[in-house]
């Protein structure tokens, strides 16, 4: 099992192309000796258990945004809780829209709840009985004994200057534990309101792309795409997303001890890149720099 106030990663891919290297994104938080999962993208079922942790033992998982690598298991969560019929409450937090995709997902367990087991007079418990949302925007703050939750809106979805707004939400988090601050930042791009969250962090756990890769591959994909297309993708990706340069420049604003990148696209970060992109990081930010990898525990 994790050690207490630790940071896992169960998942190092991103997007929707599969990574062969890592599953995708999840992460979990100890509170104390208690499991958080922080978003649920395929496979984290199967995660939690290699890092020692027993899905059951979960009662609280946070969503930063609702991409669906970041929450293609919350069928199994639910389907599986159900199966060994879960009594205790499962709150899930996360944007605005988290009601609306957990309301469809409780609703497509009404099928295998209604079959059980196939024995006649067993019931098992819906997860409608057992699941709880809270729904988060920027400010949000949420106290779970001695562990503090603090949500940003970042610019995943939109620029700075739509914030707060009406739209579209992507969350990073911040983890206040006894001893250390702890900020994942989600899939977002460069964003003042992400460097305020995360000052004087011990660790910053981020999401990093090689836009010069991903382009290489738009490219090959689609030789036919006129270079202004091109130039809107990559600007897109780039507003988006963060660079290794940026993680290092964040990293280094916030004045971090320890970065540690995260989101993968298949391809980047492999064990034969991996020590580049620590460089390229290493080279804007004087902490210390990892290359997350599945079930690293930090």
């Amino acid at each position: 099992m994790p050690a207490p106030y630790s940071f896992t990663i169960l998942g190092t891919g991103g997007g929707p192309m599969l990574n062969p290297l890592g599953w995708q994104p999840a992460h979990l938080v100890m509170n104390g000796e208690s499991p958080v999962l922080v978003d649920c993208g395929e496979g984290a079922m199967g995660q939690l258990r290699r890092a020692g942790i027993d899905f059951r033992a979960v009662d609280q998982i946070f969503l930063t945004h609702h991409h669906f690598d970041h929450i293609g298991s919350l069928f199994a969560c639910l389907g599986l809780n159900m199966m060994v019929q879960r009594k205790t409450p499962l709150t899930i937090y996360g944007p605005p829209g988290t009601r609306a995709v957990v309301d469809g997902l409780i609703a497509a367990c009404d099928v295998p709840q209604a079959i059980g087991f196939g024995v006649k007079g067993q019931t098992l418990p819906h997860p409608r009985d057992f699941v709880e949302v809270v729904e988060l925007t920027g400010g949000a703050r949420v106290e779970l004994g001695e562990m503090v939750v603090t949500a940003c809106e970042n610019t995943h979805y939109r620029p700075e200057s739509e914030l707060g707004t009406p739209g579209p939400v992507s969350l990073s988090l911040r983890f206040d534990l006894p001893g250390r601050g702890i900020v994942f930042t989600g899939d977002t791009g460069p964003c003042a309101a992400v460097e305020e969250l995360a000052q004087g962090v011990d660790l910053l756990v981020s999401e990093m792309m090689d836009l010069d890769m991903t382009m290489g591959r738009v490219r090959a994909a689609n030789p036919q795409m006129p270079e202004e297309a091109i130039a809107k993708i990559r600007a897109h990706l780039s507003g988006h997303h963060l660079s290794p340069e940026d993680v290092g420049d964040l990293a280094a604003r916030v004045g971090a001890a320890h970065v540690v990148a995260t989101h993968f696209a298949p391809g980047c970060a492999t064990p034969e890149t991996a020590g580049d992109y620590a460089a390229r990081i290493a080279a804007r930010f004087g902490g210390r720099v990892s290359i997350g990898r599945d079930l690293g525990s930090y």
